[in-house]
C-alpha cells in the first residue's frame, strides 16, 4: 500500500472512532465541542505505550490506563477498569483482576472499543494480530468472548484498512473473510446474522433485536460490525450506529473505526473535525503508529 494512502487510512480509523464515540455520548446535544469519553481516552492510552513501547506490553499497557485514568477520571469509565485500576495502584499490576469482580472474568467490550491501535499496526500479519490483541486485552479483560471480540473487532478494521479506498466493500466477501478467523460459536452465528440482515436491509428494531446494543461485546461488536457494511460512509456509519440505540458511544466509536479505516480521513467532514477534542492530539497519535508501521516495515521488530 502507497504510505501516503496507508496514513489517510491510520488517521482516518483513529479520528472516526473518536468522533462516533464523541457523538454517541452526546447524541442529544448539538453544537459545541465533541467530547470523547473512556473510549477514546484508552485507545489514545494504548495507542501511546505501543508507540513508546514499540510493542504490545500488557504491564505497560496497565500503566498507561492508569495514568490516564487518574489524570480524567470524569471520562465516563464502566465500573469495572476504575475497581481493577485502584487494586494495581495499591498491590502492583497483575493481569485477570476482572475475575475478581465478575466471573469467569470480564466479557464486556471496553477491550474491543479501544483495540484500533493494535488493528492499525498488525493490519497485514494475520499471525500476530490475536496474540497482540490478547496482550492488549489482558489488564481488564480476561474472558475469552470478550478477547474474541476485539479480535473480531480488530480484524475488521485490518480487513477495511486493506480494502480500496475508492471502491465498496462486498458484504459478502468481508464476512466470509472474518468468519474463517473466528473461533467463538457465539461470534460466529451473530456473523451469520449480520449477512441475512444485510441481504434483507432489515429495519433498526431486528437489527437490534438479533444483534443486541448492549455492553456486551457479542452484543455490539457484530453490530457495529453491521453498521459498518450497511452504509460504509464514515459518517452515515456512526449515525447508522447511533441511531440503534443502546451503548451509542462504543458501537459508533468501533463502527466509526471501521468506516475510517477504509475511506480515510479524507471523507470526514472538516467541521466535525474541528469540534473533536483533541482532534490535533490524536490525529499525531495516528501518524505516530503510521511511521512506527513504517519502520516495522524497513526494519522488522
Amino acid at each position: 500500500m502507497i504510505e501516503e494512502g496507508l496514513l489517510s487510512k491510520f488517521k482516518g480509523a483513529m479520528l472516526a472512532a473518536a468522533l462516533g464515540d464523541a457523538l454517541g455520548a452526546h447524541r442529544r446535544k448539538r453544537g459545541g465541542i465533541l467530547r470523547y469519553t473512556d473510549d477514546t481516552a484508552m485507545t489514545i492510552a494504548l495507542a501511546e505505550s505501543i508507540i513508546e513501547t514499540g510493542r504490545v506490553d500488557s504491564i505497560d499497557i496497565a500503566e498507561k490506563f492508569i495514568e490516564h485514568y487518574e489524570r480524567e477520571p470524569w471520562r465516563g469509565y464502566g465500573p469495572g477498569p476504575p475497581r481493577i485500576f485502584r487494586i494495581m495502584r495499591r498491590k502492583g499490576i497483575s493481569m485477570g483482576l476482572d475475575r475478581l469482580f465478575y466471573p469467569g472474568g470480564s466479557y464486556g467490550n471496553g477491550a474491543a472499543m479501544r483495540i484500533t491501535p493494535v488493528a492499525l499496526l498488525y493490519h497485514d500479519e494475520p499471525s500476530l494480530l490475536r496474540k497482540a490483541v490478547e496482550a492488549s486485552c489482558r489488564p481488564t479483560h480476561s474472558n475469552p468472548l470478550a478477547i474474541e471480540g476485539a479480535y473480531l473487532e480488530a480484524s475488521a478494521i485490518a480487513l477495511a484498512l486493506r480494502a480500496n479506498s475508492s471502491q465498496k466493500t462486498d458484504p459478502r466477501k468481508f464476512l466470509e473473510t472474518l468468519r474463517n478467523g473466528i473461533q467463538s460459536k457465539i461470534y460466529l452465528e451473530k456473523l451469520e446474522l449480520v449477512e441475512d440482515l444485510l441481504v434483507r436491509e432489515a429495519d433498526r428494531s431486528e437489527v437490534v433485536e438479533k444483534l443486541g446494543n448492549g455492553v456486551e461485546a457479542f452484543n455490539s461488536v457484530p453490530t457495529a460490525i453491521y453498521s459498518y457494511l450497511r452504509k460504509q460512509n464514515p459518517m452515515e456509519t456512526i449515525e447508522y450506529a447511533i441511531s440503534l440505540g443502546g451503548d451509542t458511544d462504543t458501537i459508533a466509536c468501533m463502527a466509526g473505526a471501521i468506516a475510517g479505516a477504509h475511506k480515510g480521513v479524507e471523507e470526514i467532514p472538516p467541521a466535525l473535525l474541528e469540534r473533536l477534542e483533541n482532534r490535533k492530539r490524536i490525529e499525531e497519535t495516528a501518524e505516530k503508529l503510521w511511521r512506527l508501521k513504517i519502520r516495522w516495515e524497513r526494519s522488522p521488530p
